[in-house]
């Protein structure tokens, strides 16, 4: 959800394409939410300066990126077609119910941003907005255990995420 500038949600649908050969066989939809709304027009944009993409494999920019003549690199106009972004406030339910329900948020490293009291009104957001047997991922310093009980952890060799039972 949270997406910023969209460099996320870009990444996940790039990931996606090429690691899942049969991708293009599920309805998939790929939402990037931000309550900046400066960010989240940057992030339709997909306009990316030669620093934000120096990790980037050769091949990864050369088939999901346009380049410009000052440097710089834009996300191809189907890759756009496939991300969507949307203004939200996480604290916000009717904001977040708007949505729709999720089989995975990403939600990393934002949490810390917000007051306790706060961080529980998004756990329980957060939550709502999952499908049943959903999963949420945060940050590898944030944990949802400190928020909220209502999610289950998972354990992961890379990682652990929070599921909707």
């Amino acid at each position: 959800m949270p997406c910023s500038t969209g460099e996320e949600p870009y990444s996940i649908a790039i990931w996606l394409l090429e690691n899942w050969p049969i991708v293009d066989v599920y309805n998939i939809e790929i939402v990037g939410s931000d309550i900046d709304t400066e960010a989240l027009q940057a992030a339709a944009r997909g306009r990316y300066g030669a620093r934000a993409l120096s990790k980037l494999p050769r091949d990864i920019l050369d088939t999901y990126f346009e380049p410009e003549g000052d440097g710089h690199r834009e996300i191809i106009r189907d890759l756009k077609e496939s991300v969507k972004f949307t203004a939200t406030n996480l604290v916000d339910w009717e904001a977040m119910a708007a949505q729709g329900r999720f089989d995975i948020i990403f939600c990393r490293n934002l949490l810390i941003y917000f007051d306790e009291a706060s961080r529980e009104v998004v756990a329980q957001n957060l939550y709502d907005a999952l499908h049943p047997h959903g999963f949420l991922c945060l940050g590898h310093t944030e944990s949802m255990s400190r928020i909220s009980g209502k999610f289950t952890a998972r354990r992961f060799p890379e990682a652990i995420v929070y599921g909707r039972g």
